[in-house]
Protein backbone atom coordinates (compact mmCIF):
# COMPACT_ATOMS: atom_id res chain seq x y z
CA UNK A 1 0.00 0.00 0.00
CA UNK A 2 3.07 2.56 0.74
CA UNK A 3 3.91 2.51 -2.54
CA UNK A 4 0.68 2.79 -4.26
CA UNK A 5 0.45 5.92 -1.88
CA UNK A 6 3.59 7.94 -3.16
CA UNK A 7 2.63 7.48 -6.96
CA UNK A 8 -0.98 8.90 -5.85
CA UNK A 9 1.14 12.10 -3.97
CA UNK A 10 3.26 12.15 -7.25
CA UNK A 11 0.86 12.44 -9.89
CA UNK A 12 -1.01 14.88 -7.75
CA UNK A 13 2.35 17.39 -7.26
CA UNK A 14 2.20 17.12 -10.97
CA UNK A 15 -1.22 18.38 -11.73
CA UNK A 16 -0.68 21.26 -9.25
CA UNK A 17 2.38 22.89 -11.10
CA UNK A 18 1.11 25.97 -12.56
CA UNK A 19 0.59 26.69 -16.00
CA UNK A 20 3.09 29.56 -16.37
CA UNK A 21 5.98 27.46 -15.36
CA UNK A 22 4.84 24.92 -18.23
CA UNK A 23 4.64 27.95 -20.82
CA UNK A 24 8.25 28.71 -19.36
CA UNK A 25 10.36 25.29 -20.41
CA UNK A 26 11.69 26.04 -24.02
CA UNK A 27 10.03 24.82 -27.01
CA UNK A 28 11.85 21.44 -28.50
CA UNK A 29 14.65 22.35 -31.20
CA UNK A 30 13.20 22.00 -34.88
CA UNK A 31 14.45 18.97 -36.86
CA UNK A 32 17.53 19.87 -39.35
CA UNK A 33 16.52 20.56 -42.80
CA UNK A 34 17.15 18.31 -45.31
CA UNK A 35 19.78 18.85 -48.24
CA UNK A 36 19.32 17.90 -51.75
CA UNK A 37 22.83 17.72 -52.03
CA UNK A 38 22.24 15.06 -49.68
CA UNK A 39 19.47 12.78 -50.13
CA UNK A 40 19.63 9.69 -51.16
CA UNK A 41 16.92 8.10 -53.50
CA UNK A 42 14.38 6.21 -51.60
CA UNK A 43 13.33 2.32 -52.95
CA UNK A 44 10.16 2.73 -54.55
CA UNK A 45 7.45 1.22 -52.77
CA UNK A 46 6.17 -1.97 -53.47
CA UNK A 47 3.76 -2.30 -56.73
CA UNK A 48 5.06 0.66 -57.64
CA UNK A 49 7.08 1.40 -61.63
CA UNK A 50 8.41 5.07 -61.00
CA UNK A 51 11.93 5.41 -59.89
CA UNK A 52 12.99 7.48 -57.00
CA UNK A 53 14.68 10.53 -58.22
CA UNK A 54 18.15 10.28 -58.76
CA UNK A 55 20.43 12.46 -56.40
CA UNK A 56 21.78 15.46 -57.01
CA UNK A 57 25.61 15.44 -57.39
CA UNK A 58 27.67 18.76 -57.28
CA UNK A 59 30.10 19.71 -60.06
CA UNK A 60 27.82 16.70 -62.17
CA UNK A 61 25.74 18.43 -65.17
CA UNK A 62 23.63 16.36 -66.96
CA UNK A 63 24.73 15.57 -70.71
CA UNK A 64 22.27 16.36 -73.75
CA UNK A 65 19.11 14.59 -73.50
CA UNK A 66 18.71 11.93 -76.13
CA UNK A 67 16.24 9.05 -76.77
CA UNK A 68 17.42 5.83 -76.75
CA UNK A 69 17.50 4.47 -80.71
CA UNK A 70 18.44 8.38 -82.18
CA UNK A 71 21.46 10.22 -83.22
CA UNK A 72 20.91 12.62 -80.69
CA UNK A 73 23.37 15.42 -80.13
CA UNK A 74 26.42 13.86 -80.47
CA UNK A 75 29.13 14.10 -83.01
CA UNK A 76 28.28 12.77 -86.83
CA UNK A 77 31.67 12.69 -88.09
CA UNK A 78 35.48 13.89 -86.95
CA UNK A 79 35.89 17.25 -84.83
CA UNK A 80 36.51 19.64 -87.43
CA UNK A 81 35.03 18.27 -89.91
CA UNK A 82 32.75 19.60 -92.68
CA UNK A 83 29.09 20.15 -93.07
CA UNK A 84 29.41 18.63 -89.64
CA UNK A 85 27.73 21.28 -87.22
CA UNK A 86 27.47 20.48 -83.37
CA UNK A 87 24.15 21.35 -81.59
CA UNK A 88 24.96 22.90 -78.15
CA UNK A 89 22.22 22.40 -75.43
CA UNK A 90 21.24 25.81 -73.62
CA UNK A 91 20.18 24.28 -70.94
CA UNK A 92 24.13 23.84 -70.03
CA UNK A 93 25.83 26.52 -72.15
CA UNK A 94 25.34 28.47 -75.53
CA UNK A 95 28.52 27.03 -76.66
CA UNK A 96 29.39 23.07 -77.77
CA UNK A 97 33.46 22.13 -78.49
CA UNK A 98 34.91 19.26 -80.06
CA UNK A 99 38.70 18.36 -80.15
CA UNK A 100 39.87 15.57 -82.20
CA UNK A 101 43.48 13.93 -83.02
CA UNK A 102 44.67 10.54 -85.31
CA UNK A 103 46.43 9.40 -88.05
CA UNK A 104 45.93 9.73 -92.05
CA UNK A 105 47.53 8.11 -94.90
CA UNK A 106 47.42 10.36 -98.25
CA UNK A 107 47.73 8.80 -101.91
CA UNK A 108 47.88 10.39 -105.28
CA UNK A 109 48.19 13.90 -106.32
CA UNK A 110 50.95 15.87 -107.31
CA UNK A 111 54.04 15.52 -105.84
CA UNK A 112 55.30 18.25 -104.26
CA UNK A 113 59.33 18.82 -104.44
CA UNK A 114 61.58 15.43 -103.56
CA UNK A 115 60.09 11.88 -102.47
CA UNK A 116 60.92 13.33 -98.61
CA UNK A 117 58.25 16.02 -98.89
CA UNK A 118 55.55 13.31 -99.99
CA UNK A 119 55.29 11.52 -96.67
CA UNK A 120 51.81 9.41 -97.00
CA UNK A 121 51.49 9.58 -93.37
CA UNK A 122 50.46 12.82 -91.88
CA UNK A 123 49.33 13.52 -88.00
CA UNK A 124 45.85 15.23 -87.55
CA UNK A 125 44.68 17.48 -85.18
CA UNK A 126 41.47 19.18 -85.21
CA UNK A 127 39.45 21.83 -83.32
CA UNK A 128 35.21 23.29 -83.07
CA UNK A 129 33.52 25.87 -81.38
CA UNK A 130 29.26 25.74 -82.23
CA UNK A 131 27.33 28.42 -80.84
CA UNK A 132 23.51 28.61 -80.53
CA UNK A 133 21.02 31.36 -78.72
CA UNK A 134 17.43 29.86 -79.63
CA UNK A 135 16.03 33.17 -78.20
CA UNK A 136 14.04 35.70 -81.06
CA UNK A 137 14.88 35.05 -84.47
CA UNK A 138 17.93 32.73 -83.45
CA UNK A 139 21.13 32.60 -84.00
CA UNK A 140 23.88 30.76 -84.30
CA UNK A 141 28.14 30.56 -84.87
CA UNK A 142 30.65 28.33 -85.59
CA UNK A 143 34.96 27.97 -85.99
CA UNK A 144 36.39 25.35 -87.13
CA UNK A 145 39.82 24.31 -87.93
CA UNK A 146 41.52 20.94 -88.68
CA UNK A 147 44.57 19.98 -90.38
CA UNK A 148 47.44 17.38 -91.39
CA UNK A 149 51.22 17.61 -90.87
CA UNK A 150 53.98 15.67 -91.78
CA UNK A 151 52.97 15.76 -95.33
CA UNK A 152 56.11 17.78 -95.61
CA UNK A 153 59.86 18.51 -94.60
CA UNK A 154 58.48 19.38 -90.78
CA UNK A 155 56.60 17.19 -89.32
CA UNK A 156 54.20 19.15 -87.12
CA UNK A 157 54.01 21.88 -90.04
CA UNK A 158 50.51 22.14 -91.30
CA UNK A 159 50.54 20.23 -94.88
CA UNK A 160 47.25 20.92 -95.67
CA UNK A 161 44.11 21.67 -94.11
CA UNK A 162 41.27 23.73 -93.97
CA UNK A 163 39.72 26.76 -91.05
CA UNK A 164 35.92 28.33 -91.23
CA UNK A 165 33.79 31.29 -89.53
CA UNK A 166 30.29 31.56 -90.16
CA UNK A 167 27.51 33.22 -88.13
CA UNK A 168 23.96 32.42 -89.16
CA UNK A 169 20.31 33.34 -88.17
CA UNK A 170 17.65 31.70 -87.60
CA UNK A 171 16.66 28.36 -86.62
CA UNK A 172 18.36 24.74 -87.08
CA UNK A 173 16.51 23.32 -90.25
CA UNK A 174 16.70 26.67 -91.92
CA UNK A 175 19.39 29.45 -91.55
CA UNK A 176 20.61 32.58 -93.61
CA UNK A 177 24.21 32.87 -93.18
CA UNK A 178 25.08 36.22 -92.58
CA UNK A 179 28.92 35.98 -93.31
CA UNK A 180 31.22 32.75 -93.80
CA UNK A 181 35.02 32.45 -94.77
CA UNK A 182 36.58 29.34 -95.37
CA UNK A 183 40.22 29.06 -96.37
CA UNK A 184 42.05 25.68 -97.10
CA UNK A 185 45.70 24.62 -98.64
CA UNK A 186 45.65 21.25 -100.36
CA UNK A 187 49.70 21.37 -101.62
CA UNK A 188 48.56 17.77 -103.01
CA UNK A 189 46.28 19.54 -105.40
CA UNK A 190 48.58 22.42 -106.66
CA UNK A 191 46.44 24.91 -103.89
CA UNK A 192 48.52 27.29 -102.26
CA UNK A 193 45.79 29.27 -100.63
CA UNK A 194 41.85 28.81 -101.52
CA UNK A 195 39.77 31.14 -100.02
CA UNK A 196 35.52 31.22 -100.26
CA UNK A 197 33.69 34.40 -98.59
CA UNK A 198 29.73 33.97 -98.72
CA UNK A 199 26.59 35.84 -97.36
CA UNK A 200 22.95 36.23 -98.44
CA UNK A 201 21.56 34.73 -100.21
CA UNK A 202 23.34 31.26 -98.67
CA UNK A 203 21.30 29.20 -96.92
CA UNK A 204 22.60 26.13 -94.72
CA UNK A 205 19.94 24.01 -91.84
CA UNK A 206 20.21 20.21 -90.21
CA UNK A 207 17.12 18.42 -90.64
CA UNK A 208 16.41 15.22 -88.22
CA UNK A 209 14.75 12.53 -90.15
CA UNK A 210 12.73 9.27 -89.55
CA UNK A 211 12.28 10.30 -85.90
CA UNK A 212 16.08 11.01 -85.79
CA UNK A 213 17.63 8.47 -86.90
CA UNK A 214 18.77 9.99 -90.25
CA UNK A 215 20.51 13.59 -90.31
CA UNK A 216 20.90 15.68 -93.29
CA UNK A 217 23.36 19.23 -93.68
CA UNK A 218 23.20 21.62 -96.46
CA UNK A 219 24.56 24.67 -97.82
CA UNK A 220 24.10 26.33 -100.67
CA UNK A 221 25.79 29.56 -101.50
CA UNK A 222 24.31 30.30 -104.75
CA UNK A 223 26.71 33.59 -105.54
CA UNK A 224 29.86 33.71 -103.46
CA UNK A 225 33.51 35.17 -103.71
CA UNK A 226 36.52 32.63 -103.90
CA UNK A 227 40.09 33.20 -104.04
CA UNK A 228 43.06 31.39 -105.46
CA UNK A 229 46.61 30.67 -105.61
CA UNK A 230 48.37 27.55 -106.92
CA UNK A 231 51.19 25.95 -105.42
CA UNK A 232 54.72 26.27 -106.54
CA UNK A 233 55.25 25.69 -110.63
CA UNK A 234 51.64 25.56 -110.95
CA UNK A 235 51.40 29.22 -110.25
CA UNK A 236 50.01 31.32 -113.22
CA UNK A 237 52.68 34.15 -114.05
CA UNK A 238 51.46 37.09 -115.36
CA UNK A 239 51.16 36.80 -119.04
CA UNK A 240 49.23 38.94 -121.70
CA UNK A 241 45.61 38.18 -122.57
CA UNK A 242 46.28 35.35 -119.49
CA UNK A 243 45.51 37.06 -116.37
CA UNK A 244 47.27 35.47 -113.18
CA UNK A 245 44.77 33.41 -110.91
CA UNK A 246 45.86 35.85 -108.27
CA UNK A 247 44.86 39.53 -110.21
CA UNK A 248 41.22 39.67 -108.45
CA UNK A 249 38.54 38.15 -106.26
CA UNK A 250 36.17 35.63 -108.41
CA UNK A 251 32.79 35.06 -108.35
CA UNK A 252 31.85 31.44 -107.41
CA UNK A 253 28.88 28.76 -105.95
CA UNK A 254 29.47 26.10 -103.77
CA UNK A 255 26.96 23.62 -101.79
CA UNK A 256 27.72 20.84 -99.41
CA UNK A 257 25.28 18.23 -98.34
CA UNK A 258 25.91 15.84 -95.73
CA UNK A 259 23.51 12.57 -94.91
CA UNK A 260 24.00 10.37 -92.15
CA UNK A 261 22.16 7.48 -90.91
CA UNK A 262 22.25 5.27 -87.47
CA UNK A 263 23.28 1.95 -87.41
CA UNK A 264 21.91 0.81 -84.21
CA UNK A 265 23.00 1.07 -81.41
CA UNK A 266 25.89 3.27 -81.58
CA UNK A 267 27.33 2.91 -85.18
CA UNK A 268 27.05 5.99 -87.38
CA UNK A 269 27.46 6.26 -91.66
CA UNK A 270 27.93 9.37 -92.72
CA UNK A 271 28.33 10.36 -96.32
CA UNK A 272 29.42 13.96 -97.96
CA UNK A 273 29.25 15.61 -100.82
CA UNK A 274 30.91 19.60 -101.95
CA UNK A 275 31.09 21.42 -105.43
CA UNK A 276 32.92 24.93 -105.29
CA UNK A 277 32.97 26.27 -109.29
CA UNK A 278 34.53 29.76 -110.27
CA UNK A 279 32.87 31.59 -112.85
CA UNK A 280 34.11 31.91 -116.41
CA UNK A 281 37.30 30.26 -115.02
CA UNK A 282 38.50 26.43 -115.21
CA UNK A 283 38.65 26.20 -111.82
CA UNK A 284 36.49 22.91 -109.94
CA UNK A 285 36.52 21.66 -106.70
CA UNK A 286 35.23 18.14 -106.25
CA UNK A 287 34.92 15.92 -103.20
CA UNK A 288 33.18 12.84 -101.83
CA UNK A 289 33.54 11.44 -98.05
CA UNK A 290 32.22 8.50 -96.40
CA UNK A 291 32.59 7.86 -92.31
CA UNK A 292 31.88 5.72 -89.83
CA UNK A 293 31.52 6.24 -86.22
CA UNK A 294 31.53 4.27 -83.31
CA UNK A 295 30.47 6.01 -79.87
CA UNK A 296 31.03 5.63 -76.54
CA UNK A 297 30.87 6.79 -73.14
CA UNK A 298 27.32 8.31 -74.13
CA UNK A 299 28.51 10.40 -77.16
CA UNK A 300 31.12 12.23 -75.73
CA UNK A 301 34.13 10.65 -77.51
CA UNK A 302 33.68 8.93 -80.96
CA UNK A 303 36.02 7.21 -83.29
CA UNK A 304 35.68 7.76 -87.06
CA UNK A 305 37.48 5.91 -89.78
CA UNK A 306 37.43 8.28 -93.07
CA UNK A 307 37.84 7.68 -96.51
CA UNK A 308 37.57 11.39 -98.61
CA UNK A 309 38.84 11.76 -102.33
CA UNK A 310 38.71 15.53 -103.97
CA UNK A 311 40.02 16.80 -107.19
CA UNK A 312 40.63 20.05 -108.30
CA UNK A 313 40.67 21.47 -111.22
CA UNK A 314 42.57 24.22 -112.31
CA UNK A 315 44.02 26.63 -115.25
CA UNK A 316 46.66 25.12 -117.45
CA UNK A 317 50.12 26.16 -118.75
CA UNK A 318 50.72 29.96 -118.76
CA UNK A 319 52.00 29.49 -122.51
CA UNK A 320 48.72 28.32 -123.57
CA UNK A 321 45.29 30.05 -122.32
CA UNK A 322 42.28 28.37 -122.56
CA UNK A 323 43.62 24.73 -121.03
CA UNK A 324 42.88 23.05 -117.67
CA UNK A 325 44.74 20.65 -115.61
CA UNK A 326 43.14 18.47 -113.03
CA UNK A 327 44.55 16.91 -109.65
CA UNK A 328 43.10 14.14 -107.16
CA UNK A 329 44.09 12.79 -103.90
CA UNK A 330 42.76 9.90 -101.68
CA UNK A 331 42.83 10.40 -97.86
CA UNK A 332 42.43 7.57 -95.12
CA UNK A 333 42.03 9.05 -91.98
CA UNK A 334 41.56 7.14 -88.10
CA UNK A 335 40.57 9.90 -85.74
CA UNK A 336 39.64 9.88 -82.25
CA UNK A 337 37.13 12.61 -80.96
CA UNK A 338 36.01 14.42 -77.59
CA UNK A 339 33.02 16.73 -77.18
CA UNK A 340 31.89 18.45 -74.53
Amino acid sequence: MRPLAFAAVAALGLLAVPAGAQEALPPPPPPPPSSSYEASPSPPLPGTTSPAPAPFVPGLKPGPKRAPGTIGEGLVAPAGSQAAPLHPDESLSHWRFSLATGVSGRFGGDQIVTEKQNSKLMLFFAGQADGLWTEGYGQAARFRVRMFTGGESEIFIPSDGDAEAAYMIGRREFRFVIGRAEIARYPALDLEMLAQISTLPCFEGSLSLAKDTMRLYYYIAPVGAAWVRYYGGAHIEHAAGWPTETDTVTAATSGRLRYTVLLPPTMLLSMQGDLMKMWDKADLLLAAEGSLGYQVLDQSAVFNATVRWQSYRRRGDETAPGTSATESEVLLLAVASLVF
